[in-house]
């Protein structure tokens, strides 16, 4: 078993081309064996997002604080705010961010496997995911 204290999570710039600037990561859980459950928080200024992705395995999003938006390839975006989860299936095209006038921070908690990214989301598509 560990522990994790707050007062030891360090936040870092999120790896760019996987995010805009404007994001930051806190690593909180890695994975104890190969390809096991990891949990990062994550804290996006307005309008600061990820690029499009896949996971592996499963991911649970909780959101903490602010206010954005998880966009799924082909579907209509979904507004989050404190509360909401988001359950994303393996193999789910998606990306997520922050409402173009607000900040967010979301707990993410993947159950294995990697995620592989993909190309930017573009201000086009970030606009017509945040309308």
């Amino acid at each position: 078993m560990r522990f994790v204290r707050e007062a030891e999570v360090r936040a870092v710039p999120a790896t760019p081309g996987q995010f805009t600037e404007g994001v930051w990561r806190a690593d909180t859980i890695t994975e104890a064996v190969g390809d096991g459950l990891r949990a990062q928080r994550f804290s996006y200024e307005p309008q600061a997002r990820s690029a499009w992705h896949v996971h592996d395995g499963e991911q649970a999003l909780y959101v903490v604080a602010g206010r954005g938006v998880v966009v799924r390839q082909g579907a209509e975006p979904v507004a989050i705010g404190p509360g909401d989860w988001v359950h994303v299936q393996p193999g789910e095209k998606h990306w997520h961010g922050a409402a173009a006038d607000d900040t967010l921070v979301h707990l993410a908690v993947t159950a294995g496997g990697q995620t592989h990214w993909h190309e930017p989301v573009t201000d086009e598509e970030y606009r017509a995911g945040t309308q």
